[in-house]
């Protein structure tokens, strides 16, 4: 079992209403030819966090149930809902419970399903940002950058992990590392992964937030803080 501390009519609702929010922030963009005021962006950002988490939380979940598939388990909870897990009472914001992982190979190629999900997001933002190719106007630039954010927030957040029922935590007991003091490498390198996949977001909101004299890098943080999952 792993989960995320609706069901599948909720889910397409999810997605439609993230869709339609990229969508109008896109249109808005177009019909702009003027750099919106950062307040417009910042608001633009806080709009699209709800829908953000909601998609997000459910490319996290259908993760772990895709690699399950792939591994020839069987999907047996499936929940994009927030509560109280049935058999470990453990509460998570959504969770997949699977039955027939055949070892502990299987096992972390399970758990860590998102994180490759994220990584590949990620690096296809990068890759974005690297060659100049993310959206024109500004908007469709924020409805980018917010996704972007959303998925990295979901790489980093074990890094500071504890809990026996957390995912990482669980990958770091199959290798051994059973003590805090044990999984201090490992939480280095996740750090240090998390500070490289973010290092092109961190300049994606330096960019929309300057302006034609290279000025208002004060304003850029506040969007990173709207997208969590």
């Amino acid at each position: 079992m792993s989960g995320t501390l609706i069901h599948h009519s909720a889910w397409r609702t999810l997605v439609l209403s993230t869709v339609v929010a990229l969508g109008v922030l896109v249109a808005q963009g177009q019909a702009s030819a003027d750099k919106p005021s950062d307040r417009k962006l910042v608001l633009s950002g806080m709009a699209m966090g709800v829908p953000t988490y909601l998609l997000g939380l459910s490319l996290h979940e259908g993760s772990h149930a895709l690699m399950a598939k792939y591994l020839g388990a069987d999907l047996v909870d499936f929940s994009l809902v927030p509560g109280y897990h049935p058999g470990n009472g453990a509460f998570y914001l959504g969770y997949t419970t699977v039955r027939g992982l055949k070892n502990n190979t299987q096992r972390a190629w399970f758990l860590m399903a998102p994180k490759i999900t994220n990584s590949i997001l990620l690096g296809g933002f990068a890759i974005l940002h690297g060659t100049d190719s993310l959206p024109s106007n500004h908007y469709g630039q924020t409805a980018v950058l917010v996704l972007a954010t959303g998925f990295w927030v979901d790489f980093s957040r074990d890094i500071l992990a504890f809990s026996k029922f957390n995912d990482t935590v669980k990958i770091y007991k199959m290798l051994g590392m059973d003590t805090e003091l044990k999984r201090i490498p490992g939480r280095l390198v996740h750090l240090s992964l998390s500070a490289l996949m973010g290092y092109s977001i961190y300049r994606g909101y330096q960019e929309l937030f300057e302006d034609e004299a290279g000025s208002g890098q004060a304003n850029f943080l506040l969007p990173m803080y709207q997208s969590s999952f």
